[in-house]
């Protein structure tokens, strides 16, 4: 196999903060990115958070860290089989979930209208996974990943009936957010994996629950794709092999020459991928997806992070800052020798509450604002006493540079979205029922 589509980490387009080498690394760039993912705070609560059914007690059901651990070891093989970059392939696919919030897909449908209904920008759990990966991971400071990670990453969803991706062909200027394509084989692959990783296997998990047999597939999808879990990875994996090999040779009888890795594609066969969306929309989608039986927590879980969002909405709100503090500030913004006048009331207003502060940031951003909310936050995380309910622990543990650059809605949009299933009920339960105090 040709191994001149791999995309080489020593042609990278770098990482946000340029690393110098260190002394006795022997690891190449792509394969320290696999490594910073895995072990992340992030990627350790993947483990706790819903894949489809929500806290399975049977451990042979999926989790998300389940899914993404597939997800990256048919990415890594299939790359092998081609001759691309495995390290890539693999750090993509480890780091493609890594934004999900907790209860799967429904709670990234609440998160993101509870964003845009408190004027913030929507929620889309690709485009957060970067932003876990490259501002919230070590403290608020992030993991400076490759930028062709973060492109592989950003762009990973494969909630399409497409069968075929080719490659974005870089041009000065483009930036991992124009597109929805990937700008590597790697980042393609990571694609079409993502739903060979889930389609059968979530059949596997809904059989396991009771709400449906595996023997229920209609017989002209099994007849093109097989039965089991492995005869279906095998013919779709198979399938994308074939078909690379097919264009490569098609393409240089064509042109007498290589292709450039652009005008290559990682695809399917028309049967084969026919069958893998009959299987997806037509079984999966109506029998196991949208099924009254898997939909009858969507209530309870949309209650429980509308509650957790609009209370720790309000706490931010409603902090002040210190009376010592006020009054420290009202000292240094009189001009000196003369009495308070009514403007530098005014003016210490503006700074006397986080939601004043927002207000005013809505209309002018300055470096003064930002400084008097960290100023708040940091006041207030020292007074506070580390309750479960309270977002202050998470702000605790965020650098200054985040706090000054996230709005409220930014911050608990984050706090949540972090959340395993566990840690999101928990937190519901000590905000909605009573302690006793005696």
């Amino acid at each position: 196999m040709n191994s001149s589509y791999a995309t080489p980490s020593t042609s990278s387009l770098g990482r946000k903060r340029p690393e110098g080498p260190e002394a006795g690394e022997h690891r190449s760039p792509f394969s320290i990115d696999r490594d910073r993912i895995l072990y992340s705070k992030a990627f350790f609560r993947l483990a706790g958070k819903t894949q489809v059914f929500m806290s399975p007690k049977s451990p042979l059901v999926s989790n998300r860290m389940t899914h993404t651990m597939h997800v990256a070891h048919l990415a890594r093989s299939i790359s092998r089989s081609l001759g691309l970059n495995e390290d890539l392939a693999e750090a993509i696919g480890l780091g493609h979930d890594i934004g999900h919030p907790p209860f799967g897909h429904r709670g990234e449908k609440v998160l993101d209208e509870l964003c845009k209904e408190h004027g913030g920008k929507g929620f889309e759990h690709n485009v957060h996974s970067v932003h876990v990966l490259e501002v919230l991971e070590k403290d608020g400071e992030g993991l400076n990943l490759s930028w062709e990670v973060l492109d592989g990453i950003i762009s990973h969803c494969g909630e399409t009936q497409d069968g075929e991706f080719r490659p974005m062909e870089l041009v000065e200027g483009n930036g991992h957010e124009d597109s929805m394509t990937p700008a590597t084989l790697e980042g393609c692959v990571v694609k079409v994996c993502d739903r060979i990783a889930y389609v059968r296997k979530d059949i596997e998990d809904a059989a396991k629950a009771g709400i449906i047999s595996e023997d229920d597939i209609p017989d002209e999808i099994t007849e093109v794709l097989g039965k089991t879990n492995g005869q279906i990875i095998n013919t779709l994996v198979k399938d994308i092999i074939v078909n690379f090999q097919w264009d490569l040779e098609r393409f240089k009888e064509e042109h007498s020459h290589d292709p450039a890795r652009h005008e290559i594609s990682i695809k399917l066969s028309w049967p084969v991928l026919n069958a893998l969306n009959a299987l997806i929309h037509d079984f999966n989608y109506p029998k196991i997806y949208l099924n009254p039986e898997n939909l009858k927590y969507e209530e309870q879980t949309e209650g429980i992070l509308r509650r957790m969002f609009e209370t720790f909405m309000v706490e931010l709100e409603g902090l002040e800052m210190p009376k010592t503090i006020q009054a420290s500030l009202f000292d240094f913004h009189k001009d000196e020798g003369k009495d308070a006048t009514a403007n530098d009331v005014a003016d210490h207003g503006k700074y006397a509450t986080l939601v004043s502060i927002e207000r005013e940031m809505a209309s002018k951003e300055t470096d003064e604002l930002k400084k008097a909310r960290l100023m708040i936050i940091r006041e207030n995380i020292k007074l506070s006493d580390d309750k479960v309910n309270s977002i202050l622990p998470f702000l605790a543990e965020m650098s200054d540079d985040y706090i000054l650059n996230s709005t409220m809605v930014e911050m608990v949009r984050d706090h949540m979205a972090l959340m395993t299933d566990n840690m999101a009920m928990n937190v519901f339960e000590a905000m909605a029922i009573p302690r006793s105090l005696v």
